[in-house]
């Protein structure tokens, strides 16, 4: 006979259906919110020895810091960025397209949806011959904090 509090609990899981998905989402790094990880998260599985002792181990998203150029702000950006992103900034013709053409949920960042507003906006203002935004230097903020506030991403002109 099952017990009275493993049969509760799961009745309030089935209860509160976000907090029994929330169970199964991906583990995500920190540095996931600052980066374009593009949904990668950390994978994990056992490592299995020729004589099948299994070992618990972790598998990290293949992540490479790049200087990607964007055709909007006319210089490059630094940005750390996943090898499958590259591939799909490839794909999509670079960096402004695929962030304009990539829905939000897919970018899974707060950075990379505060970078995708900047293109939007900056592509806006040269379609109707306003001032354009200064070109970027993005400061990745120092907070480890994912609750922090996008205006510490600076922009600001950088010296030719």
């Amino acid at each position: 006979m099952a017990s009275a509090g493993g049969g509760a609990s799961f009745l309030r899981r089935c209860l509160n259906p976000s907090s029994f998905l929330a169970s199964f989402e991906r583990a995500r790094p920190g540095r996931a919110d600052r980066a374009l990880y593009g949904g990668k998260g950390i994978n994990f599985g056992n490592s299995v020895s020729h004589a099948e002792n299994k070992t618990r181990r972790t598998w990290l998203p293949n992540s490479h810091t790049k200087r990607l150029w964007s055709d909007v702000f006319d210089s490059l950006l630094k940005l750390r960025v996943t090898t499958n992103v590259l591939k799909c900034i490839d794909k999509e013709g670079g960096l402004d397209n695929y962030l304009v053409n990539t829905r939000d949920v897919k970018i899974d960042s707060l950075f990379g949806s505060w970078l995708k507003k900047q293109v939007i906006e900056q592509r806006r203002r040269l379609a109707a011959g306003e001032e354009p935004l200064p070109q970027l230097k993005i400061a990745t903020p120092l907070i480890r904090n994912t609750s922090y506030n996008l205006d510490v991403y600076t922009c600001y002109k950088t010296p030719k």
